[in-house]
């Protein structure tokens, strides 16, 4: 049987390579948000006008399994234009459990933008310095695993074309996921050595003791890849 070949940039896809550019994202997308809010804070304590409005609303919210509340306050204020401007801000539990909804609360706003305002202005850029380093996190791990994948990627690539040809037999199946949809196969080659294939729908493994064929260096030094995996020479 002969497979279709992969090219590098194809197999690191096949290798779901495009979590990494995901979690680059994330880790930006993070970062963008956390200096745009301190920026909004900045300009709400330097420029901002105060006026007293009234809660509209409380509200909260949990991440399960993670012991994470966001509280979040609806509030209106009186502006020039608008006697009911409203706004939204997340707070803290302190400032949050000691609001009443219908009761009065200091409001500060920008007058050039009214939809930039805040009932406890020094919360805006809360867990700012924690919320970089995490984006760095995402950022980093992004690019360490998409380098790791795509040199990986460019070995398997690199076998197909150069690597020694052994024959290997399937050895068995190992299920993946909560959903037991998804597994790899296990083999042993012809001079005892073991690996295991890429993940892929159990209807699409071979069965137990089937021979294959598998691309190995010799020198020991890379890991040997199945040719239904990267594809035939």
């Amino acid at each position: 049987m002969r497979f279709k070949k992969r090219t590098a940039v194809g197999y690191f896809w096949h290798q779901q390579g495009w979590i990494y550019a995901l979690l680059i994202l994330a880790g930006i997308a993070l970062a963008t948000f956390k200096i745009t809010e301190a920026q909004a804070a900045a300009r709400v304590l330097a420029d901002g006008v105060e006026a007293v409005g009234q809660v509209t609303d409380k509200s909260y919210s949990s991440r399960a399994g993670k012991g994470l509340t966001t509280y979040r306050l609806g509030y209106s204020f009186p502006t020039p234009d608008d006697p009911y401007t409203r706004g939204e801000q997340v707070v803290s539990q302190t400032f949050y459990d000691a609001q009443s909804e219908g009761a009065e609360i200091l409001v500060r706003y920008l007058p050039s933008d009214v939809g930039i305002s805040a009932v406890e202005p020094d919360s805006l850029a809360t867990l700012y310095w924690l919320a970089l380093a995490a984006s760095a996190g995402l950022v980093l791990a992004g690019l360490a695993g998409g380098a790791y994948t795509i040199l990986r990627a460019l070995a398997c690539v690199g076998l197909r074309e150069t690597g020694e040809i052994r024959a290997a037999e399937v050895t068995g199946h190992v299920t993946e996921g909560k959903k037991n949809t998804t597994g790899h196969m296990q083999w042993r080659d012809a001079v005892g050595m073991t690996g295991r294939t890429d993940t892929r729908r159990l209807g699409d493994l071979l069965p137990v003791g089937t021979a294959i064929t598998i691309f190995a260096d010799p020198e020991g030094r890379r890991k040997a890849v199945w040719e239904g995996d990267i594809g035939s020479r």
